[in-house]
């Protein structure tokens, strides 16, 4: 039986195309890969050549000094990008494409790779083969890249949960305290009860570095300073925002709170 979809690799690490093979045997035997790339001028040679109706997709390709856009625009102007791309990277702003799920062709993944999301998103490529809407991914996906390389503050974050991957409003994010290899996340929208991550907490304050609201102000808090109401230098307790109540810095990071309250003030001024 003749495969529904044929795929094409573009990834700079090769080590990682037999990760994406083993992968797929486990969640998509429907995919023949039909040719891999280390390169966006190798992607281009066999795109050209062996027209994939599936591209997997690495962002960044450093050794080029080149993304994937530069590769996905050059063929948009030859009207060539008659393929679906699935986008694979450890980019860490990928939350700039989190709405791109929201569209039938455009689909977006996190290294390490979750299975069972590759499943969705290889099921959602064979569900869009014969939908004309998808024809408009380029237009869509310029869109999220436009974004990434201007000023404009990121307003959502991708947050991995235990059941559900969640996309959620940076600015409705109170604060986020560490359990374990877990990471809780308490959301000003939904009170005080919070909503629990897989991926700790580690990995959010990466997310979050390039947020000029957020500081780790314990090993196991992050806090957003827009919901502060006042603090206490003495013991270092920080007042939130009802219905929250009270954190406790830690006696160093304290010191980095109290210098982003300062400094925010005098730009507020």
């Amino acid at each position: 039986m003749t495969p529904e979809i044929s795929a094409i690799i573009v990834e700079d690490v090769k080590a990682f195309h037999s990760v994406i093979e083993s992968l797929l045997r486990e969640v998509a035997s429907n995919i023949d890969i039909i040719g891999k790339a280390t390169t966006l001028a190798e992607a281009e040679m066999l795109i050209m050549k062996l027209n994939p109706s599936l591209v997997f997709l690495d962002i960044q390709f450093e050794t080029e000094g080149k993304t994937a856009f530069d590769l996905l625009k050059k063929l948009s102007e030859q009207n060539k990008c008659n393929f679906q791309i699935i986008i694979i990277t450890a980019f860490n702003q990928g939350e700039y494409y989190a709405e791109a799920f929201n569209y039938g062709a455009i689909h977006f993944l996190t290294k390490p790779i979750d299975k069972q999301k590759l499943k969705e998103a290889v099921d959602r490529v064979r569900n869009n083969m014969n939908n004309p809407l998808a024809e408009s991914w380029f237009s869509q996906l310029s869109k999220f890249h436009n974004r990434l390389h201007t000023e404009e503050r990121i307003s959502k974050i991708i947050i991995e949960g235990i059941q559900y991957t969640e996309v959620v409003d940076i600015d409705d994010i109170v604060y986020l305290e560490a359990w374990g290899h877990y990471t809780y996340f308490y959301l000003y929208s939904k009170g005080t009860k919070p909503f629990c991550s897989s991926m700790n907490i580690g990995e959010y304050e990466r997310k979050l570095a390039d947020q000029p609201r957020f500081v780790r102000i314990h090993r196991t808090l992050i806090l957003n300073i827009d919901y502060v109401e006042r603090f206490s230098k003495k013991d270092f307790t920080i007042i939130l925002t009802a219905p929250f109540e009270k954190l406790r810095a830690s006696k160093d990071r304290f010191k980095d709170f109290i210098n982003l309250m300062s400094a925010q003030i005098v730009k507020s001024k």
